[in-house]
């Protein structure tokens, strides 16, 4: 019992003096606030200097400097192209590594489970492209986000919102050139409703358009910087009480729950794609 205890005081203690440097004199609401938003410098660990990111870069008014989850975004689209680079070699049609036979089965399953049930058939060869590219996106920034010293890009309501937005506009637009677009605002609304009615009725309509969106955008968003929060706050207060006992409380239930977001790592990029499919598979057959 002696031995565990000074076993825990020692990784207590050790990550105490690591990460009091990063804690300093800041309350633990400081602390959160510092390790999940954006910025322009990146201190991924104590002992790592501080990566102080370009400012300035102005096109239009609009400052378009790299800021750290940018780079997070660039980091995770090179990932992806040497992962399937990688993944990709193939003999007698089967892939060579147990990496792309993995890499594989998720295709497969992002192809019969989300989006031929959503599109259909027909349409499924055209968008999987399309929704293989968002679910690995949003995989790879979610399973980066929980390295250490790493924010959470799909965290950011900005980067959220940018998605929402674009969902919004492809599945209005595909509405559009499958239907065309006089055919595809008309079924928006439904047939056969008197004025009256219609009046309340197409703000209604309308507004459900947009409510999509707005979930899409905050459905990730919200489970994303909560979780993030959550191992943040237990890891914050094994600094603040600056105890062996408090670690040992903490340090077990941090775990679990850093294991569970690996989980909605892989859950959030699911649904984020699978609402994605429904909805442009709602505005192409408009018919169901």
């Amino acid at each position: 019992m002696m031995q565990m205890k000074k076993l825990i005081s020692t990784l207590t203690f050790g990550l105490i003096a690591a990460l009091s440097p990063v804690l300093g004199e800041e309350s633990l609401g400081d602390f959160l606030t510092h390790h999940i938003s954006n910025s322009h410098e990146w201190h991924p660990l104590p002992f790592l200097p501080v990566l102080h990111l370009p400012t300035g870069w102005m096109i239009g008014g609009i400052d378009v400097s790299p800021s750290q989850h940018v780079l997070l975004m660039l980091l995770a689209g090179a990932l992806l192209i040497l992962m399937f680079a990688f993944a990709s070699r193939r003999k007698n049609g089967a892939p060579v590594s147990r990496f792309g036979h993995a890499l594989e089965a998720l295709v497969i399953y992002v192809r019969d489970e989300v989006v031929e049930p959503n599109l259909g058939k027909k349409e499924t060869p055209k968008w999987m492209p399309f929704f293989l590219t968002i679910f690995f996106f949003f995989l790879t920034l979610n399973l980066i986000s929980l390295v250490p010293g790493i924010s959470a890009v799909t965290g950011n309501v900005n980067f959220t919102a940018a998605m929402a937005t674009l969902i919004f506009i492809v599945y209005n637009v595909a509405g559009m050139r499958h239907n065309g677009p006089v055919h595809y605002v008309a079924n928006i609304f439904p047939k056969g409703v008197p004025w009256p009615i219609m009046i309340i009725i197409i703000p209604i309509e309308i507004m459900g358009l947009i409510t999509k969106a707005f979930a899409l955008c905050v459905r990730l968003f919200a489970n994303m910087t909560a979780g993030h929060i959550l191992l943040l706050s237990l890891t914050g207060l094994i600094i603040v009480f600056k105890t062996a006992w408090v670690a040992l409380g903490f340090l077990p239930m941090t775990l679990f729950i850093y294991l569970i977001e690996v989980l909605v790592a892989f859950l959030q990029a699911y649904i984020f794609t699978l609402l994605s499919a429904l909805f442009v598979g709602m505005a192409i057959h408009q018919e169901h």
